[in-house]
């Protein structure tokens, strides 16, 4: 077990395949843990400490987190924000997507900011307030229900950055890629956001920043974002 005593909070990012912890140190985040969602949710969490701030998508865990600190906050709609929503379901809104949304804001009030994970969240961010944006299935979704529902295409765990694929498996790759990649493009033709930064996130966001051609990859994005709405809430008091 790994105890945590800073007196700066632990940063939570609790998603669908993988719960990713962090702690900010100086102008820098250190990483200190990753583990697979599932073994979390058998009760497997080798962590505790005294204060967690909390991104969670996968509320089932929320309690096993909530047990190995003496103050957790997880982040939702209802918290005191660095931006505004404009979100006609604000409960219904991923602390994934806030979190991602309020650490975009070091790079400025007005882009793109896209999670590159289970699922590809494509979301945007004008004069500092989140206007909302897509979500559609990322890779692995997308190579298991095509497995899952035909009987002859085979099982892939990737995409490719290029097009024509040259055999079955490559043309199921490259036709993820040019799905995950077209709607990028798309949102980003429909905002018209310009010379304004795209910055992303997640597991295939360094692959995906390839095949759009264009964008920042910060892999501590949501722990950025989970920083500053710690500091927002502790300057006023909350």
């Amino acid at each position: 077990m790994l105890s945590i005593e800073h007196k700066v909070p632990v940063l939570i990012d609790a998603g669908n395949t993988f719960v990713k912890v962090a702690i900010r140190e100086g102008d820098d985040f250190k990483p200190l843990l990753k583990i697979e969602t599932e073994k979390v949710k058998s009760g497997e969490f080798p962590l505790n400490g005294r204060i967690a701030v909390v991104s969670s998508v996968v509320p089932s865990i929320n309690p096993i987190i909530r047990e190995s600190f003496e103050k957790v906050f997880f982040i939702s709609s209802k918290s005191l924000l660095p931006l505004k929503l404009d979100y006609k379901t604000p409960e219904t809104l991923g602390a994934d997507r806030i979190a991602a949304a309020c650490g975009f804001l070091e790079y400025g009030g007005t882009g793109i900011v896209v999670l590159a994970g289970t699922a590809l969240v494509i979301d945007v961010v004008r004069d500092g307030v989140f206007h909302g944006g897509a979500i559609l299935p990322g890779v692995s979704l997308m190579a298991e229900s095509l497995g899952r529902f035909t009987e002859q295409l085979p099982d892939v765990k990737d995409f490719l950055n290029k097009y024509p694929g040259k055999s079955t498996a490559e043309s199921i790759m490259s036709g993820i890629g040019l799905a995950l990649a077209g709607a990028v493009e798309r949102v980003l033709k429909l905002e018209m956001v310009g010379d304004f930064p795209v910055v992303l996130t997640g597991g295939y966001a360094k692959d995906l920043r390839r095949m759009i051609g264009q964008g920042i990859v910060d892999e501590f994005l949501i722990f950025r974002g989970l920083w500053e709405i710690f500091m927002w809430n502790k300057k006023r008091g909350a």
